[in-house]
């Protein structure tokens, strides 16, 4: 699809077949004959103080280009975003434009919610982001922010326990051996900590320690719970065995890594970005640092990812005007920017080279990409999030064996399923 926002005014007519095309729908509103967008936009996206310095200043460019464009943004915290959108399409009046975690599009894409995006659309951008937002065969979104998961640590505690920082654990098993050294004996300070009670976090997080134990959490037709296996409760025994999960912070894992308090924890590429805000003390290179994914010695690579992308409801009354804004959003050199400025990554064709975040941390991310897994591809996929946050929560607190939390687990999807 061309890139109509880099062209003149004319340009965007060329856009007509297209954006009328998507969706196939007889009744959708069809694309104007001009092919020019008009009408109010509603958008909703989570939102942070880095992003809004690119996103901002997009907005007011695109409505000075495009004057017959309205764009009415709403930001919402990201805990909330998932949420406030179910309520508004449960209601029936979701946004024209949103961010959509692609975890979630297969739940939305099942019950009609979203405009299925041109395969054009998809063009430029990394295959394996794009089926991250793809359920079924067809694509529903166009993504935006891209990432691998790292383990952060801490330079500071690493050489105040005899460790050297500059060899961090390559292996969970090292990872577990790093920890004791790490933990005070009051407990107050510990290794590894996970992100407790954070479904999205939790998925990942033991994603890596499932599979990396040669288990999974859906079988692989995703039509039944497999966690009551050697591999599901090895892993939430290990799961259960590093951190403490008395530790409290309103910032969850993120504080006490910004506090020092945790020496590790796993995350992305957003979190360079977010844990300086934390602690202005927090020098990349020199206060903490990042390492790949570890892996188990045994076992294979498991690097989790996601991916948000931007979406149309299915009932938006002007989907030409919404696609063209988004197209306008996610013009390469806008990736650059983002990337520059907010940390976050768009995964056009050849992001590898894109500049501005840390070199060392694009290179981590390339070498990962060929083990990232997104995990389960589900419509269950929040009561599956759910379940799996309930017991690995239950282990961390000692208020399950691994046993009783994956067949507890298993129990639950029998019914989700």
């Amino acid at each position: 699809m061309s890139r109509v926002s880099r062209r003149s005014l004319l340009a965007a007519a060329a856009l007509t077949p297209v954006l009328a095309a998507c969706g196939g729908r007889e009744d959708r509103p069809q694309a104007p004959a001009d092919g020019v967008p008009r009408g109010d936009l509603s958008v909703w996206l989570h939102q942070t103080r880095a992003y809004d310095a690119v996103f901002t200043p997009l907005v007011e460019k695109y409505t000075r280009e495009f004057r017959e464009v309205g764009v009415k943004p709403l930001f919402i915290p990201v805990a909330q975003l998932d949420t406030k959108l179910l309520t508004a399409f449960t209601g029936g009046s979701p946004p024209d434009v949103f961010r959509v975690g692609g975890w979630t599009i297969p739940g939305h894409a099942r019950k009609g919610r979203l405009a299925p995006a041109d395969q054009s659309l998809s063009s430029g951008f990394d295959k394996t982001a794009i089926d991250s937002l793809t359920y079924e065969g067809q694509v529903y979104g166009v993504p935006t922010d891209y990432t691998l998961c790292y383990l952060y640590y801490r330079r500071d505690r690493f050489a105040e326990a005899g460790l050297d920082p500059d060899r961090p654990p390559t292996t969970w098993e090292e990872v577990a051996d790093y920890s004791k050294r790490l933990t005070s004996a009051d407990g107050k300070k510990v290794g590894l900590q996970w992100i407790l009670g954070n479904p999205q976090w939790t998925v990942m997080q033991l994603l890596a320690l499932v599979k990396g134990k040669g288990g999974t959490i859906l079988s692989p037709d995703g039509g039944k719970a497999t966690m009551a296996t050697d591999a599901g409760v090895e892993a939430l025994r290990f799961y259960a065995g590093l951190g403490n999960a008395k530790l409290s912070n309103p910032l969850s894992a993120f504080g006490l890594f910004a506090s020092g308090e945790a020496a590790m924890i796993v995350s992305g590429l957003f979190a360079m970005d977010l844990l300086p805000t934390l602690n202005k003390k927090l020098e990349f290179g020199k206060v903490y640092d990042i390492a790949p994914m570890p892996r188990f010695g045994a076992g294979p690579a498991v690097v989790p990812a996601y991916t948000w992308g931007w979406a149309v409801a299915e009932k938006s009354e002007i989907p030409h005007t919404a696609w063209h804004f988004i197209d306008y959003l996610q013009r390469p050199d806008v990736a650059a920017e983002q990337l520059r400025e907010a940390g976050s990554l768009t995964p056009i064709t050849g992001w590898e080279k894109l500049e501005g975040a840390d070199q060392k941390a694009i290179e981590i991310m390339a070498a990962s990409a060929p083990d990232a897994d997104f995990g389960p591809r589900t419509p269950v996929w929040a009561e599956m999030a759910k379940a799996l946050t309930d017991a690995g929560d239950a282990v961390a607190h000692g208020k399950k064996t691994p046993e009783q939390a994956a067949q507890d687990f298993d129990q639950a999807m029998r019914l989700a399923l």
